[in-house]
């Protein structure tokens, strides 16, 4: 009796010290500096070629994303939530699509271009 009861306090020692140990991961570092992120510079380029084109956010679609009506259309229209950054029908759009379809349709944007809009929307979406 003795024996299972130092086996079964064996084991239950051995497994709250197996489960109550983790590793931290560091945070996944991003390719850019937040701060550094800009509309001109980093959001308009990807807005005005991929969505502001040719049948999709040129002025037959709302927004319109050419470039000239870019951050006015967006603004005016609520397009981002700076107070629930990921709850922004910008930031929606490109994640998860509207009404079925991909946006925009000619294919996803890249991880790293969805970040930068997202980091653009928390910083406040400045006109800088």
């Amino acid at each position: 009796m003795r024996k299972m009861i130092i086996r079964a306090a064996f084991l239950f020692g051995t497994l709250v010290t197996a489960f109550s140990c983790y590793y931290e991961y560091p945070p996944e570092q991003t390719p850019f500096n937040p701060d550094d992120v800009s509309f001109i510079t980093h959001i308009l380029p990807i807005l005005s070629g991929k969505c502001g084109t040719t049948d999709c956010h040129d002025g037959t679609h709302v927004p319109n994303l050419q470039a000239e009506n870019a951050y006015r259309e967006l603004s005016s229209g609520g397009y981002y939530n700076v107070t629930f950054p990921e709850q922004s029908e910008l930031y929606k759009a490109i994640v998860e699509g509207v009404g079925g379809l991909e946006m925009p349709p000619s294919g996803s944007l890249s991880q790293l271009d969805k970040e930068l809009i997202l980091t653009w929307i928390r910083k406040g979406a400045p006109n800088d």
